[in-house]
């Protein structure tokens, strides 16, 4: 056993760790009776399972978890209102994160997914684009739902959805350079 096994356990541990932050901190907002907060980050949790489920290895597992739990504290603590480039950057991240589990688990499932996205890389990018664009009008639609339903708080004006929009689906897009299952 060399040197660079020695970390492999620990990353393991700390990847799929990272994968239950986001159902720990719901805990934490919970008993503080912040419930938006706490639903939301219970939907970054579904999230971080997911992630935990799909990936098989702690890198990627522990990138999409992270991403997650900063999206939904970033909401939490009001990020996306007081800096103005911070919703741009999280829904780029965001989708990617989001596209690249579903896209992992499907490259997981289907040798022949895995061979035509080696031979035919478009295909690749507009396939992660298209699910990146659908994930990107639901969340859209939560956000307006939320407004209506919850509280007037949730920033909506038009050119910000459709600015969240084109850019959580370049990056779901660029998943397509996944070629293999992680």
């Amino acid at each position: 056993m060399g040197w660079a096994s020695v970390g492999r356990p620990l990353g393991s541990v700390l990847g799929a760790t990272t994968c239950f932050t986001a159902i720990l901190a719901a805990a934490y907002y919970a008993l503080d009776t912040w419930w938006v907060d706490t639903a939301v980050l219970m939907l970054a949790g579904l999230g971080q399972v997911l992630a935990f489920l799909w990936f098989r290895a702690a890198a990627p597992r522990a990138i999409c978890s992270l991403v997650l739990l900063a999206a939904a504290l970033s909401a939490a603590a009001q990020l996306y209102s007081a800096i103005w480039w911070w919703d741009i950057l999280m829904h780029f991240v965001t989708l990617h994160a989001l596209v690249w589990m579903a896209w992992n688990r499907a490259l997981t499932g289907s040798p022949e997914l895995r061979a035509r996205a080696r031979s035919r890389p478009g295909e690749a990018f507009a396939l992660c684009a298209v699910v990146g664009f659908l994930i990107a009008v639901v969340w859209e639609v939560m956000e307006l739902l939320g407004f209506l339903f919850v509280t007037p708080e949730i920033h909506i004006p038009l050119l910000d959805t459709l600015g969240d929009v084109a850019v959580g689906v370049l990056g779901a897009a660029l998943v397509g350079f996944h070629r293999e299952p992680r």
